[in-house]
């Protein structure tokens, strides 16, 4: 599956639609945190079309190439010295519980000011999940499937729609934890800190891909507007610092 995945990416570099251009404008680093090193990727979206354009897209966050799979999220590739590497990692995606943010002013994840932390954090995870699920019958939904009402928020809080010739900008803030080992299958990559690292955000947009997760009036709405795309849509390759010190 892996295999197939990386050859529908590679192909779709030279046949992907034009109708949006993504486009890396800086990836910035910073050492503040003795355990990770902090890296804020800065991107566009572009509308290339004289129509307004919309597709599923959660922006914010990032999903390795080589654990990507019906994805909402930006899928990351890493490049040593002009190769792609298929690696997990080094950065990981932030969905949900943002446990690193929360948990920064702590060593110890067990002493009990942590504990009542993680405590608080899951507690307002359930609660807003349980007002996604209060507000979703109230309007007269008719599933009781717990799960797939929350899918089906996260899918529909995805949609993205651009103006005509409309850019839009986005941040990703994601870490490294410095480690530099990584075994993918029976391949073993280190990154060492003198070879050259390029980073690239792929855009795999899906439509028709999301109809279990949808109802469906949802579906067919979504599967005839012609303005909803989808697709592979590839950015710029710009420079990453994996060095010891910045």
């Amino acid at each position: 599956m892996k295999f197939i995945y990386l050859l529908l990416i590679s192909a779709s570099i030279f046949a992907q639609d034009k109708s949006i251009e993504a486009k890396i404008m800086a990836i910035t680093a910073s050492d503040s945190n003795p355990k990770n090193r902090e890296f804020t990727i800065h991107y566009e979206i572009e509308n290339l079309t004289n129509n307004s354009v919309s597709f599923f897209l959660t922006p914010n966050t990032l999903i390795a190439n080589a654990a990507a799979s019906m994805t909402l999220f930006p899928v990351y590739k890493i490049y040593i010295n002009d190769v792609f590497i298929s690696l997990d990692g080094p950065f990981f995606e932030k969905n949900g519980i943002d446990w690193e943010t929360k948990l920064l002013g702590f060593k110890d994840y067990t002493t009990p000011q942590a504990k009542e932390v993680i405590k608080k954090v899951i507690a307002e995870f359930e609660a807003k999940n349980k007002l996604i699920v209060e507000n979703y019958t109230k309007n007269g939904g008719k599933s009781t499937d717990e799960k797939w009402i929350l899918e089906n928020h996260h899918l529909l809080e995805s949609k993205i729609t651009l103006n005509p010739k409309e850019t839009k900008s986005f941040v990703i803030k994601t870490s490294w934890n410095r480690e530099r080992y990584f075994k993918e299958d029976d391949l073993e990559y280190y990154l060492d800190e003198k070879d050259k690292y390029e980073f690239e955000l792929v855009l795999d947009l899906k439509k028709t891909s999301f109809k279990e997760k949808l109802c469906e009036e949802e579906y067919l709405r979504i599967k005839k507007d012609r303005n909803f795309i989808e697709g592979i849509f590839t950015t710029n390759k710009v420079k990453i610092d994996f060095k010891e010190k910045i």
